[in-house]
């Protein structure tokens, strides 16, 4: 089972660019991929201007639509441009997990998969009833890349 705690965060905001998945679970893998190319071929990350260089990848359910987003983390009054939008994450309990990969699409699948696969369904005082849910790399080196997904939960 990966790596994961518990834990209290504060209030922080991702802005992002985004897109809309459609399909089944395999086909939006392959869209995130696609998304994610097309982001770092045209370095679009790098005209936002975000608190740090940690680039954040956001999953969000917004009226029965499946949004997707690149991001960087913002202070939680800045103005976004057009097609650009604000995802607020509370403050509060989330589920954190940690891991590597050897790129940053394997370490978001990394990260992913045990979230909704293996560990929500484990937790027995704890659940996620939605809300807006992000990956984001942390570092790399050389034996790959670093990073974290946070979860955001209420008490059962």
């Amino acid at each position: 089972m990966a790596n994961y705690t518990i834990e209290t965060k504060p209030a922080f905001t991702v802005l992002g660019i985004g897109t809309i998945l459609t399909g089944d679970f395999p086909a939006m893998g392959q869209q995130k991929t696609d998304f994610w190319q097309r982001i770092n071929a045209e370095n679009a990350l790098a005209q936002l201007d975000g608190l740090n260089d940690y680039p954040f990848a956001v999953n969000e359910a917004i009226n029965g639509e499946f949004h997707y987003y690149a991001g960087r983390e913002v202070a939680p009054d800045t103005t976004p441009a057009d097609g650009q939008r604000l995802i607020t994450f509370p403050a509060g309990k989330y589920l954190v997990i940690t891991g590597s990969a050897a790129d940053q699409m394997g370490l978001y699948n990394t990260l992913e998969g045990p979230a909704f696969g293996e560990i929500l369904p484990q937790l027995t005082d704890y659940a996620y009833v939605g809300g807006p849910n992000t990956s984001y790399v942390t570092g790399s080196d050389e034996t790959g890349v670093h990073g974290e997904m946070l979860v955001p939960l209420v008490a059962k």
